[in-house]
């Protein structure tokens, strides 16, 4: 697998990455050592910016996302119209409120994305059985066709991405990943708890 040549191998200190001689160079080029140590609420951290440094490279390979760009282009859907298909095809019909949530865009442009695939035939609008003044989005029997594409288009990239791995590192990324999951689920649980106490 072959490294895009139109990049290059390191990004310059665009967010204040660690210089030359290891020090974090403030706006004006000084270095931390002639201003005195900066603290910043919810400032990046050298490992937050190592991982977004490290998930930006892996993001240059296109033989990593090919699967999903082709299908993209064969049906001409857009990154976030398809994000939305694999979001329905997943956790199956859902208010369009959740719907933006889960996409990550607001409630007036999943408006409009939910209408550009329910002009495709891959979404239906219906009214919540519980809330009859919320619209609920489902796939149609045409999405449920195009999600398993891209269900199978995204096997085919993370199974790529796990062929670069040791049995011994699967288990691992296996295991951190399912580490962070539990203390999330027991971190929304916590809240869940605390808001229905107060």
């Amino acid at each position: 697998m072959r490294r895009p040549d139109d990049k290059p191998a390191v990004l310059a200190n665009r967010r204040g990455d660690p210089g030359e001689e290891g020090q974090d160079l403030h706006e004006d080029g000084g270095s931390e050592e002639s201003h005195g140590p900066v603290v910043e609420v919810g400032a990046s951290t050298p490992e937050s910016r190592r991982l977004h440094e490290l998930m930006i490279e892996f993001s240059r390979y296109r033989s990593l996302k090919n699967p999903l760009a082709g299908i993209c282009e064969d049906l001409q859907l857009t990154p976030t119209q398809m994000h939305a298909l694999s979001w329905l095809g997943n956790d199956g019909p859902v208010q369009v409120g959740v719907l933006a949530l889960r996409v990550g865009i607001t409630r007036k442009t999943i408006t409009g994305v939910v209408d550009r695939l329910e002009s495709m035939g891959l979404v239906e609008r219906t009214r919540d059985v519980e809330d009859r003044r919320a619209v609920v989005v489902r796939l149609t029997e045409q999405g449920d066709s195009v999600f398993a594409r891209i269900d199978r288009g995204l096997d085919e990239s993370l199974r790529r991405v796990l062929d670069l791995m040791t049995p011994e590192d699967r288990d691992a990324v296996f295991g951190i990943l399912e580490r962070m999951l539990a203390k999330l689920t027991a971190e929304a649980q916590s809240d869940e708890g605390n808001s229905q106490a107060s």
